[in-house]
């Protein structure tokens, strides 16, 4: 579950996943509700691990983006469409079964056999889910199967077992965030959420375990931890450019709940052993609580009015308890076991507890905006384990202690020397990082004076390519003191891009007003066959917009914008295709430029209908639908749906009345409707 403003009306509403128990050819959906109410569901194409909102950028309006995690995919939706699928990357396939997949078709008999046992030598971690699929098959159905996927790639993807988010450079509510990933195979993947790239990837620990769950706090571009629990027991602590978590503690019982608490930075986890422990970031145990009952889950309930932080732990039976600390403040009984739960702003309340039982009801929670919590003494704390009040214990004197001292005292000089020497290094290895960061000024953000007034730089990719639209918006952030003698270039690799206007004089600069520009950006590709360079990579996809001063060499901000990869396409305008299917160029004329054009300004209409902020009526949906399939199919030939499909036989007919209209009328007609809709509804 999760809770945001889907609307950008701050008006907060509960997104939800309802999986069903026991009938198992129903799908399960995604579902929103505003207050109580049902008003919003979407069919998943599998059971998710989890469920996640944040917002992708800083710009206005701020839409948040709904992240679900089924199987090896995330399926992001934006006021409830479907907006992106990323994939996890493939990983490494054994050779034996590359080989043995491509004998497989070829045997018969006995042979075939000795092949599909020699698939049993490779771990099953290690295998692809087609060899598993395969292996499971009883004798008769194997031959049908390998026939039926001979030609199928043979693709190796891990499993997403949890997901959470950190914000990316600002704590505010509505701040872009990052999506971090845990994976069956024990990998963890900081997704950025703008251009779908991996920003850094690491292993879950040194020792291979399957996490469970993951807790995050901090942000991307200052500093971040996670902590991760496995599903074998243990705990690990990761942090900002680790390649691997660290090891922390082995818990005594499988986890039911982990939470990073943001205030004190301390560790809690619920244990399946009826526990309740607090651990340092260092591992070392701060209190433990003994439950009453097992516990089911638990979620941190974060009161910043108040300068406390509560953890709420659902047990068997009904039994909700909050705990401040080791203490509990606080408990009440719901009708039946509590299967989820989750606490944050539902409508105009700020402070709501949202639970889910196991008979499925729905049960709310408002806490009152005067509502203290005063610590009682708990009966369930475990007393035994504190250590009693006494004297410090000193460790006695070993050997090894001993002659450590003795040689620490005849070195001294040298231990001394070394010391400072390798202060000494550390010192100038941070001052040279200085100097290269103020060099650079790589950032979004001028750190030097701008007539007393400091400036910011967002930027935005638009577009499928291989034409692209590069939004550059630049606002100067002071209070009273205007910027002048600016200008904007843009750099890129001219073997790649091409940028229309590169260079661009601003005007003056006043606070509050800030200026958007816009650079058209063409991949380059080769004319012989439509594709972009061979050697231009997501590693040196990129162009870089400085801003600097008149008479200035420095750059004030240098931002490095990552271009997302063009669609590969032919495009019919500046190629002919002779009948072998090779492609030979021919001349292009002004007939050619205006299709192509008329297609840009196309695609662009098309996205221009994702963003509106009003629902066109029904009739103007209908003719936007009806002009678009024939823009891009053409005449409608598919068959008719049945009479109980009533949406369906609105939009078949509705693009059924459109036949015979060419595209490229049809095209016209889209965009000059797009035009007249945007004035009412964008």
């Amino acid at each position: 579950m999760t809770l945001c403003d889907l609307k950008n009306d701050n008006y907060y509403q509960l997104v939800t996943v309802d999986v069903p128990l026991f009938d198992y050819d129903v799908k399960p959906k995604l579902k929103v509700y505003k207050g109580t109410n049902l008003i919003s569901e979407q069919h998943l194409p599998g059971i998710p691990s989890a469920v996640e909102s944040l917002y992708i950028n800083d710009q206005e309006p701020r839409i948040p983006i709904i992240a679900v995690a089924v199987e090896s995919s995330v399926l992001f939706y934006r006021n409830m469409k479907p907006y992106y699928k990323y994939t996890v990357p493939s990983m490494t396939i054994e050779p034996l079964e590359v080989d043995v997949w491509n004998k497989l078709p070829n045997e018969r008999g006995d042979a075939l056999d000795v092949l599909i046992d020699s698939l049993r030598t490779i771990e099953p971690s290690q295998m692809t889910f087609q060899t598993q699929e395969l292996l499971s098959l009883a004798d008769g159905e194997r031959g049908g199967y390998i026939r039926s996927n001979a030609e199928r790639r043979l693709e190796r993807l891990s499993i997403i077992t949890a997901m959470t988010t950190i914000k990316k450079a600002s704590n505010e509510v509505k701040s872009a965030s990052c999506l971090i990933l845990a994976t069956e195979s024990g990998e963890l993947l900081v997704l950025d959420t703008q251009a779908f790239v991996v920003l850094a990837q690491a292993k879950v620990g040194p020792f291979r375990g399957t996490p469970s769950m993951i807790s995050a706090g901090g942000q991307y571009d200052v500093d971040y931890r996670v902590v991760i629990a496995t599903r074998e027991g243990a705990l690990y602590l990761l942090r900002k450019g680790w390649l691997a978590g660290q090891h922390i503690v082995k818990l005594e019982n499988p986890a039911a709940g982990l939470s990073l608490l943001p205030i004190d930075q301390t560790i809690v986890v619920v244990c399946m052993n009826q526990s309740l422990v607090c651990y340092s970031k260092k591992g070392k145990k701060l209190w433990t609580v003994k439950l009453p009952q097992p516990a089911v889950c638990m979620t941190p309930v974060c009161l910043p009015h108040l300068g406390i932080n509560l953890v709420c732990v659902c047990l068997k039976g009904g039994l909700v308890q909050f705990y401040s600390q080791k203490k509990l403040v606080d408990q009440f009984y719901a009708p039946e076991s509590v299967s989820a739960l989750t606490f944050g702003r539902l409508g105009q309340e700020e402070h709501v507890l949202i639970l889910v039982t196991l008979d499925g009801s729905l049960i709310v929670k408002i806490l009152k905006r005067t509502a203290e919590f005063v610590t009682t003494d708990n009966v369930y704390d475990m007393k035994s384990e504190e250590e009693p009040p006494g004297n410090l214990q000193i460790p006695k004197k070993t050997k090894i202690f001993v002659e450590q001292t003795l040689r620490e005292k005849e070195h001294a000089a040298t231990i001394h020397n070394s010391f400072q020497s390798e202060l000494w290094r550390m010192r100038l290895t941070t001052a040279r990082a200085t100097v290269d960061v103020i060099n650079s000024a790589d950032s979004n953000m001028s750190t030097v004076d701008v007539g007393l007034a400091p400036i910011k730089l967002a930027a935005e990719v638009l577009g499928l390519g291989p034409t692209f639209k590069l939004f550059v918006v630049l606002e100067n952030i002071s209070t009273r003191k205007e910027a002048i003698g600016l200008n904007v270039l843009i750099q890129a690799d001219h073997r790649h891009y091409l940028v229309e206007r590169p260079y661009l004089k601003l005007p003056m600069l006043v606070p509050g007003f800030p200026i958007r520009l816009d650079f058209r950006v063409t991949v380059t590709v080769d004319p012989s066959d439509g594709l972009p360079p061979v050697d231009l990579t997501p590693e040196n996809s990129h162009i870089k917009v400085l801003v600097f001063k008149t008479g200035q060499t420095k750059p004030l901000i240098a931002s490095t914008v990552v271009m997302p990869q063009p669609e590969p396409q032919i495009l019919n305008s500046l190629l002919a295709i002779n009948p072998r299917g090779r492609s030979t160029s021919r001349q292009v004329t002004s007939s050619d430029h205006r299709r192509f054009n008329m297609e840009q300004k196309f695609n662009e209409s098309a996205e221009k209908v994702k963003s509106f902020t009003k629902r066109p009526s029904d009739s103007e949906l209908l003719e936007l639908y009806a002009l678009f399939k024939q823009a891009t199919v053409g005449d409608n030939d598919t068959e008719k749906p049945g009479m109980f499909d009533l949406k369906g036989k609105a939009k078949w007919q509705a693009w059924a009345d459109r036949k015979g209209t060419a595209k490229e009328s049809a095209m016209e007609a889209y965009i000059k409707l797009v035009e007249e809709l945007t004035a009412k509804y964008a």
